[in-house]
C-alpha cells in the first residue's frame, strides 16, 4: 500500500476522531448532568426519610402519652363516680337532718355571711351604733346556726364532698382536654407521615428513571470511548506502515544513488583510461578519479 493510500486513510480516521471525540463530550455532559441530578435527589430522599423517622418518632411519643392520659382519665372518671355516689348520698343524709331540724336556712350561706360581718367590722371605720347594729345581726345569725346541731355538720361535709366532686370533674376535664390535645397532635404528626410517604415514593419512582438514563448514558459513553480506542488504534497502525515505507522508500533512493554515482565513476575511470592510452597528460580531478577507483 502506497504513502497516498495511507494518507488518505490517515485524514479519514482523523476525520472520524473529530467527530467521536464531539459526540463522546456530548455523552460526557449528558452522563454528568444526570449524575448531578441523581445526587440531588437522593439527597432530598435522604432528608425526607430522616424527616419521617424524627415524625414517627414524635407520633408515637405521643400516642403513648396518650394511653398513659386515657388511662390517668379512668382512674379520674372511677374517683368522679364515686363522689358523684357519696354527694348523693351525703345529700339524703342533709335532707333527713334539715327536715328533722325544721331549719329552712342555707347553712353554708349563714356561715359565710357571719364571716363576712366579722370582716366587715375588723376592716371598716364605722360609728359605734353601727357597729353594734352589725354586732347584733351576727349574734342573730351565730345562734340561728348553733340551733342546727347535727344538721350543720351534715350540711358540712355535704359541701366538702360536693368540692370533692368538683375537684374530680375539672381535673378529669382536664384530662381529657389533654387526650383530645394530644391526640391531634398525633393525628397532624400521621398526616405529615402520609404526606411524606407519598412524596417519597414519587422521588424513588424518579431516582429509578435518572438512574436508568445514567445507565444507558453512561454505556453510550464507553461505547464511543471503545470506537476512539479502535480508531486510534488503527491511526498509530498507519503511522507505522507510513514510517516503513518512507524508511523503504529512503534506502531505494539510497541504493539508486550509490548506483548513479558509481556509474559516474567508471564513466570517468573510462574517460582517464582513455587519456593513458592517448599518452595525453592527466588533470589532477583524473589522478583523484583512478585513486576513488
Amino acid at each position: 500500500m502506497g504513502l497516498r493510500e495511507l494518507s488518505k486513510q490517515t485524514s479519514e480516521v482523523s476525520r472520524d476522531l473529530s467527530i467521536l471525540r464531539s459526540q463522546l463530550n456530548e455523552a460526557d455532559q449528558a452522563k454528568e448532568k444526570t449524575f448531578s441530578e441523581l445526587k440531588g435527589l437522593r439527597a432530598e430522599i435522604r432528608e425526607k426519610v430522616e424527616r419521617i423517622k424524627e415524625l414517627k418518632a414524635q407520633r408515637n411519643s405521643l400516642t403513648g402519652e396518650v394511653k398513659a392520659l386515657k388511662e390517668e382519665r379512668k382512674t379520674l372518671n372511677d374517683l368522679l363516680k364515686e363522689k358523684i355516689s357519696k354527694v348523693r348520698e351525703v345529700n339524703e343524709e342533709k335532707k333527713r337532718a334539715l327536715k328533722k331540724s325544721g331549719i329552712t336556712a342555707d347553712l353554708i350561706s349563714l356561715k359565710k355571711d357571719i364571716e363576712a360581718l366579722e370582716n366587715r367590722i375588723e376592716t371598716q371605720v364605722m360609728s359605734h351604733s353601727k357597729e353594734k347594729e352589725l354586732m347584733k345581726l351576727i349574734n342573730e345569725k351565730r345562734k340561728l346556726l348553733a340551733e342546727t346541731g347535727g344538721a350543720r355538720e351534715v350540711i358540712e361535709r355535704a359541701h366538702a364532698v360536693s368540692k370533692e366532686a368538683d375537684e374530680a370533674r375539672k381535673k378529669a376535664d382536664e384530662a381529657h382536654k389533654e387526650i383530645q390535645r394530644k391526640a391531634e397532635e398525633s393525628q397532624k404528626k400521621h398526616e405529615q407521615i402520609n404526606s411524606l410517604s407519598k412524596e417519597l415514593s414519587e422521588l424513588r419512582k424518579k431516582e429509578q428513571e435518572l438512574l436508568k438514563a445514567f445507565d444507558e448514558q453512561k454505556a453510550r459513553f464507553n461505547g464511543i470511548s471503545d470506537k476512539m480506542n479502535e480508531k486510534l488504534s488503527r491511526v498509530g497502525r498507519i503511522s507505522s506502515q507510513i514510517k516503513q515505507e518512507k524508511e523503504a522508500g529512503a534506502e531505494k533512493s539510497r541504493k539508486k544513488d550509490a548506483v548513479s554515482k558509481k556509474k559516474v565513476l567508471m564513466d570517468k575511470v573510462a574517460e582517464v583510461e582513455k587519456k593513458l592510452k592517448k599518452g595525453e597528460k592527466l588533470t589532477t580531478e583524473d589522478l583523484l578519479v583512478m585513486q576513488s577507483e
